[in-house]
């Protein structure tokens, strides 16, 4: 189990929270087999290397908008015809809080960490929520990033305890999106 640490008074660099193991493929991987492989490692994204230098990423979401919505077949397509690129990285000195600042600055879940140019690792939102202690200093951060953009309302569910990214007010109650759609 993670330490608990206030991100803002540690400023502890990502290197320290990094996910060493990184699911990898190549250009001309097909969807199918980059699939299989994050089913593996248990991740929501594929960093797509050429000689172990990042030159792309593909995410769950790439997939589910740009091949099975679209109605293609996963081993026909390969990861170049649907990765985002140029890849946001980091380097290991990176602070957790630039890191953040990335992430909510660009609208991205996760960051490759590259040291002379080479995959070594790589920090999701969820690493850096394991170690944070003061989750109202986040939410600081994400309002500050928002303004001028529509306020995503985070807590727990009034019905079901659950915490939710995007809670809906319903007769003065916040509820989670399960919640809401039983109560119609």
């Amino acid at each position: 189990m993670y330490a608990q640490v206030n991100l803002m008074q540690a400023d502890l660099p990502v290197k320290e929270i990094m996910t060493r193991e990184v699911c990898k493929g190549t250009k001309d991987e097909s969807v199918l087999n980059a699939s299989r492989k994050m089913l593996k490692f248990g991740v929501g994204s594929i960093v797509v290397v050429e000689n172990n230098t990042p030159v792309g990423i593909v995410t769950e979401k790439d997939i589910l908008e740009k091949v099975v919505a679209r109605n293609k077949t996963p081993a026909e397509v390969m990861l170049e015809e649907i990765m985002t690129f140029p890849l946001i990285t980091v380097k290991p000195t990176t602070s957790i809080r630039e890191a953040t600042n990335i992430m909510l600055k660009r609208g991205i879940r996760r960051l490759p960490v590259i040291d002379d140019g080479n995959l070594i690792g790589i920090v999701t939102d969820t690493d850096i929520l394991s170690v944070s202690l003061d989750i109202g200093e986040l939410m600081a951060l994400v309002r500050e990033r928002s303004l001028g953009f529509e306020e995503v309302m985070a807590g727990k569910c009034e019905k079901c305890g659950k915490f939710s990214e995007h809670l809906v007010e319903k007769d003065g109650s916040r509820l989670c999106e399960d919640c809401m759609e039983s109560f119609e």
